[in-house]
């Protein structure tokens, strides 16, 4: 008797904590969304409107206002990132869990410590560097800017990831006539692909939100989402139907490109060993 309330109790109390988590989760996004559907005189009434009919010409105001172009610079930076990350990092890391000596250790924590470095002490440079070449306010300036911070926390995590395969899969590889270069791409990445799913999640959702380089990196042309947000966040005038709206539809295509890398979670996570 005393062992079904014990569990029942259990039960309940699993139950409030996960209520509570999920409530806290989603409050935010909520709010977003009830902010993006009121009038600008009701998204800002104290005490707030639950109660309303909804408005959605936010989001009409999102196309007709020229913010689409901020959508595509922040979708093509993403995904150019991902792959520039994934293309150099993956080879980037077997070579360094195939090493042999300390400089594997060494380059290892070189590789992370560039990571260490304060935001604000890399942007200047980089500045420096993109006007002299003269690729200011270019799509491609943003994201190379933030693969030099995705590239070393992506090569860690592979790294550490690559050290748990066997090398006896790459020796019986190359004794088969396999090259190195063929041993990474028939061998390891089809084993690695929940990781790499993994490091392309992460690194999508730093670029697609990422906004102090790009504030100072892009002007008209490569402004993104999150700089055009803040855009509308003025001392004199505060649009929150406008901000909740592109708020809401910026999670969009980052729920999309994660739902899409979860297959590939799943699916590589019993593939690749038997091949």
């Amino acid at each position: 008797m005393n062992e079904a309330r014990q569990t029942t109790g259990g039960m309940a109390l699993r139950v409030v904590l996960i209520t509570i988590t999920v409530i806290f989760v989603l409050m935010p996004i909520a709010w977003l969304v009830m902010g993006s559907l009121k009038s600008r005189e009701a998204a800002l009434s104290v005490p707030p409107q639950f109660l309303f009919e909804p408005d959605f010409s936010a989001y009409v105001r999102i196309w007709s206002q020229g913010f689409s172009g901020a959508f595509r610079n922040s979708l093509v930076i993403a995904l150019t990132n991902v792959a520039l990350t994934l293309l150099i990092g993956t080879p980037a890391a077997y070579a360094l869990t195939r090493m042999k000596g300390a400089s594997q250790d060494n380059l290892s924590f070189w590789l992370l410590s560039i990571r260490m470095a304060p935001l604000f002490a890399v942007i200047l440079p980089l500045y420096v560097l993109f006007k002299s070449l003269g690729l200011l306010d270019t799509r491609i300036a943003v994201a190379l800017a933030h693969l030099t911070m995705t590239l070393p926390i992506a090569i860690w995590m592979m790294v550490t990831y690559f050290r748990t395969i066997p090398e006896d899969l790459d020796q019986a590889a190359i004794l088969d006539g396999a090259s190195p270069m063929q041993v990474l791409t028939l061998i390891i990445i089809p084993i690695a692909k929940p990781m790499l799913a993994s490091v392309a999640i992460i690194v999508f959702i730093f670029s697609w939100n990422e906004f102090l380089v790009a504030f100072v990196l892009s002007g008209r042309n490569a402004q993104t989402v999150p700089v055009a947000v803040a855009s509308l966040a003025g001392a004199m005038t505060f649009d929150w139907t406008l901000i909740s709206a592109l708020a809401v539809c910026s999670m969009i295509p980052a729920m999309l490109f994660v739902g899409f890398a979860q297959r590939h979670i799943v699916s590589g996570l019993g593939s690749g060993a038997v091949k």
